[in-house]
């Protein structure tokens, strides 16, 4: 599924604090839609199912999306999506996560042709994202090196070469429940 919120604007080492309702400058990819809204100074999503927020006119192979997150029930960054069936994914948990097992935790997927496979082992234990708190969280694509990071400290450092071409990127949320973004950044 893919729904447009608006025209295309440029690209170009830029950040979105969310400070004013931009949805229009977003597009939808999702298995279900996101209930996506902006409200002081936050973007935030309440149900969706795997539903991505990519910025119009943004696309690229190689580079790096940060955002500055307050609430991970089972949030994320994506890079390289071609369609809603071909994108990396890095996902990030907070400490009140609904997913019990995977509190504090961040992992890469690839979708490839729709399925869901985990890149560069099991999830990753970061230190307490607290609920509330504002967290920096970064995913970056250098050729086949994959990498997050969580306030400045790398996580996840990987390769994986499924998905090269230069694609869209975005913010993503899954389920129900705590999905909160200060701030969205792109190359």
């Amino acid at each position: 599924m893919m729904r447009r919120f608006g025209q295309p604007t440029s690209g170009g080492g830029e950040t979105d604090d969310f400070s004013t309702n931009t949805l229009s400058s977003y597009t939808e990819y999702a298995d279900t839609a996101g209930d996506w809204s902006i409200s002081g100074g936050y973007l935030s999503a309440s149900s969706g199912w795997q539903a991505i927020l990519t910025r119009n006119g943004v696309s690229f192979a190689d580079g790096e999306v940060s955002a500055v997150i307050t609430e991970a029930n089972d949030t994320g960054l994506v890079l390289r999506l071609a369609n809603n069936s071909n994108y990396y994914v890095a996902v990030i948990y907070d400490n009140s996560s609904s997913k019990v097992l995977q509190r504090s935790t961040v992992t890469i997927y690839k979708r490839v042709g729709g399925t869901y496979t985990q890149v560069g082992g099991p999830n990753v234990s970061i230190a307490p994202f607290n609920r509330g708190t504002p967290t920096t969280f970064t995913f970056s694509a250098i050729g086949t090196n994959l990498v997050v990071k969580v306030n400045g400290t790398i996580y996840i450092n990987t390769t994986d070469s499924a998905i090269s071409a230069p694609g869209l990127c975005g913010p993503r949320i899954e389920g129900a429940g705590g999905h909160k973004f200060d701030s969205f950044s792109w190359p």
